[in-house]
């Protein structure tokens, strides 16, 4: 028995790995099918249909010697076995004269017939690769997050009291149901001021283990806005993360003691605070305090005689934006799987996914980063004083250049994204989630186009020099160049060959400091 279900799990492990590559095997052979009815086969593509084919038997025979029943596999499969043979008929030559039996080899073949129904799961894979249509309520994540021990129970009785204060308030205004849930609690290293940031690895990692809706950071340090502000709460409607904290909430004023979180004045505005995040989630903006409590909320409010309400025509807008506000999630997917995923849920959210992108700067970038600035830049400045790197550079075509700046460019994000491990959550997990999906896209994008102001970078400092640091006849003197005349192209395009050598050096020697990258990505709003 124990051994029946290893073979099954091999089995259906091995099934799932072959599906693409065969199928591309597939689509392959139909292109040398069609080549040879256009104008014949070379003896080389030729000898490619049959080696495609011989992997197919392969595939057919290791499958049968690791089905746990071999003779229903087989009977299952009849049509794969006659659609193996068949081309070993056309090698015999016994049916040469029947040119019909050509397309037979191609369009019966074992793979294509598999691509009819494979590509059938294939695309329907691709169809609910975005995952189900989650049920209409939130699962609310909570994560405490204290920097002294004592703080922990105060903190998680704040948030057991915040979950009662808010819940009611959020079902009636959106029309759904809100289970909230304190996941797990965390000790800071010491109390200093933190950005949203800084909470995001141990917050997606519980939106994903959840999986959550949406992941509720308490902390009792101070909060930092991207303008370098204290704050109370920051949201972020790219990840679904809020960050509170009770440091902001408690502070009365200079020289006056500090509330309780047990206050009904803390417990207040508390509410009104993390309410005023999750309007920002369902699409509501800043308004006026005259017309909305808590949308209009600015500031701490020590005269509040209740939790507030939203307003009639928000609570019109949260209803409407409340239907498709639960997550999708994508479970234990491939790396096909999850890249769909990633594009449907990013096109789902376009707005989410475009404005961090403009407001984070992302060519400026690498000015933020030294060491990968450094990395880059120091061996282009030794490459543009060798006369060998002239001698390449000024040799080769503008396309060539033009093919290597892209490939070292799109190379050197996804090394650079990948080695420092940036994407959602940081630890590997079965499950992602809607969000954190489109904050990935956000990540890899901004590191693209910050590799992009790289090479501008690199490239301009290169033309600087070429122009006012050399004098316009020295390289002629060089005995390795034989060029009568160098003009401005000629320049431009070794400036964006050492700027290739550049980005590419800078991505394997400089790195990224991850938390500042992560900071200057403004996926949490700039002010509460």
């Amino acid at each position: 028995m124990k051994r029946n279900r290893r073979l099954y799990r091999t089995f259906y492990k091995l099934e799932e790995q072959l599906e693409i590559p065969m199928f591309l095997l597939a689509l392959v052979w139909l292109y040398l099918f069609i080549i040879e009815l256009v104008r014949g086969l070379t003896s080389f593509q030729e000898t490619l249909i049959y080696i495609i084919w011989g992997l197919f038997i392969f595939e057919f025979l290791v499958k049968v010697l690791l089905a746990p029943r071999k003779a229903s596999f087989i009977k299952k499969n009849w049509i794969t076995v006659l659609a193996l043979l068949i081309p070993a008929l056309r090698v015999l030559r016994i049916l040469n004269a029947i040119r019909i039996l050509q397309s037979v080899r191609i369009i019966n073949s074992t793979r294509v017939i598999r691509a009819i129904t494979s590509g059938k799961r294939f695309f329907s894979a691709l169809k609910e690769a975005q995952g189900p249509q989650p049920k209409p309520e939130m699962e609310v994540g909570i994560l405490i997050a204290f920097s002294r021990v004592q703080n922990k129970e105060v903190l998680i009785a704040y948030a057991e009291q915040l979950v009662e204060d808010v819940k009611d308030e959020l079902k009636h205004s959106t029309g759904i149901n809100w289970y909230f849930d304190i996941v797990d609690s965390t000790k800071l290293e010491n109390d200093r001021s933190r950005f949203p940031s800084e909470f995001l690895d141990g917050a997606s990692l519980r939106m994903a283990e959840g999986p959550y809706d949406l992941v509720t950071v308490i902390t009792d340090v101070g909060l930092m806005s991207r303008k370098n502000n204290l704050v109370a709460g920051l949201s972020s409607s790219v990840t679904r993360i809020v960050v509170l904290s009770t440091r902001k909430l408690t502070s009365t004023g200079r020289n006056e003691p500090r509330l309780e979180l047990s206050d009904s004045r803390t417990r207040f505005n508390s509410a009104k605070i993390f309410l005023h995040q999750v309007g920002h989630l369902l699409g509501l903006e800043h308004t006026s305090p005259a017309v909305s409590k808590i949308m209009g909320a600015r500031s701490f409010n020590e005269e509040i005689p209740k939790i507030p309400s939203f307003t009639a025509e928000e609570k019109e807008k949260l209803k409407k934006n409340a239907k498709k506000a639960p997550d999708r999630e994508l479970q234990d997917a491939n790396d096909l799987e999850t890249f769909i995923f990633h594009v449907l849920m990013t096109f789902r959210h376009l707005k989410d996914f475009i404005k961090p992108l403009l407001k984070n700067r992302a060519l400026l970038l690498p000015l933020s980063l030294p060491g990968l600035a450094t990395a880059a830049v120091a061996p282009a400045i030794i490459l543009i004083f060798t006369a060998e790197i002239w001698d390449v550079g000024l040799g080769m075509t503008n396309g060539t250049a033009a093919f290597f700046a892209i490939i070292s460019i799109m190379l050197a994000s996804f090394y650079l994204v990948r080695v420092q491990s940036l994407f959602l959550p940081r630890k590997e997990k079965r499950i992602l989630t809607e969000h954190l999906a489109v904050a990935n896209s956000v990540i890899y994008f901004s590191i693209f186009l910050a590799c992009i102001g790289l090479f501008l970078l690199v490239g301009g400092l290169m033309m600087i020099i070429e122009i006012y640091v050399f004098p316009p006849d020295l390289m002629q003197t060089w005995p390795t160049l034989n060029k009568p005349e160098i003009l401005l192209e000629d320049k431009i395009r070794l400036a964006v060959f050492i700027s290739t050598v550049g980005v590419t050096t800078g991505a394997l020697a400089g790195g990224l400091e991850s938390r500042t990258l992560i900071q200057h990505l403004a996926l949490f709003r700039s002010r509460e």
